[in-house]
């Protein structure tokens, strides 16, 4: 009871926010200011490895014990870092949330406005993997996705595997595991999946833990999260150290999930970091650019450019 209470009131506390918008980015700033692209390393992080799982159309108040049963106790668990108002962009469309994610900065800084992806600014403000990429390039980066925008305009240049063909999410699934146990096709130092399920049944029948065929989704998707968690916690049993994000790009109302900033059934969706030692920022209300500051914080990767150009902060104390 005590678990339900507090949820409700975290449900409660994220669904009484105001309007939270970009009002900190501007897209006046000059790439030419970022021209320092020296990158130091911290070597005793450089060996470490990320998995980020990324859930399309993933409303807050979805993640219940009987919909998400593993999600919802992961959320209790004090070695995670867990935000149930996590904001998004004032675009609340897939592009512009995928693309602010994976970039670290605000949709005015990388004009990704729709999924069309027309106009961009993805060569000035790239994929972390780039980062990544120029730090090390023999850290293996991999990305495995539903929703194939993601690969062929954010990822594919850059990913050491990032294909482009249209799969399933229990391809997806799949795929990642043949990746993570039989490092088939590669050995994944990085990886990224985006599973795109929940957003298609809600599109189809509706955003809501009240409606069957969006809970049933991410019922499955939970089951999914907790095998690949699983083969985690076997990879640092054998001295791996890996931290594991989910992250969704956003939620949704009805069958629709556009201009929906000022509607928190929309704008709230949840963020987890979990790893078994590390302390995270106790009161951080994290955004879609928070994710790439933390995955280069937590790889030792200090990379002057990107710190030029990001909007977002690292969840780590």
């Amino acid at each position: 009871m005590l678990r339900i209470g507090f949820f409700l009131a975290v449900l409660f506390a994220c669904f009484s926010c105001t309007k939270t918008t970009t009002t900190t980015c501007s897209n006046s700033l000059n790439p030419n200011s970022c021209l320092d692209n020296s990158i130091t390393i911290d070597t005793s992080k450089i060996n470490r490895k990320v998995l980020i799982i990324g859930v399309d159309g993933f409303r807050s108040n979805a993640m219940q014990e009987e919909i998400t049963p593993f999600l919802f106790q992961l959320s209790h668990s004090p070695n995670v870092f867990f935000n149930s108002c996590h904001h998004i962009e004032d675009y609340t469309i897939s592009g512009p949330n995928w693309s602010s994610i994976l970039t670290g900065v605000h949709w005015c800084k990388h004009q990704v406005l729709d999924n069309s992806f027309t106009d961009n600014q993805l060569q000035e403000f790239p994929h972390f993997f780039r980062y990544i990429e120029n730090a090390d390039t023999s850290i293996s980066t991999v990305s495995i996705v539903n929703w194939t925008p993601i690969n062929e305009y954010l990822a594919f240049s850059i990913a050491d595997h990032a294909p482009t063909e249209s799969i399933t999410d229990e391809m997806v699934y799949q795929q990642s595991v043949d990746l993570l146990q039989n490092q088939i096709p590669i050995s994944p130092d990085i990886l990224f999946l985006h599973f795109d399920n929940p957003d298609a049944a809600g599109h189809g029948h509706g955003f809501s833990p009240e409606v069957a065929e969006y809970s049933n989704t991410l019922t499955q998707t939970d089951l999914y999260i907790e095998q690949l968690f699983s083969i985690i916690e076997s990879k640092r049993a054998n001295g791996e150290d890996w931290l594991v994000f989910i992250i969704s790009d956003h939620g949704g109302d009805g069958t629709g999930h556009s201009d929906g900033q000022d509607n928190p059934h929309i704008s709230n969706t949840v963020f987890f970091a979990q790893h078994p030692n590390l302390q995270f920022k106790p009161n951080q209300l994290s955004s879609q650019v928070d994710l790439t500051p933390s995955v280069l914080d937590f790889m030792g990767i200090n990379s002057q450019e990107f710190n030029c150009k990001t909007d977002g902060s690292s969840i780590f104390q």
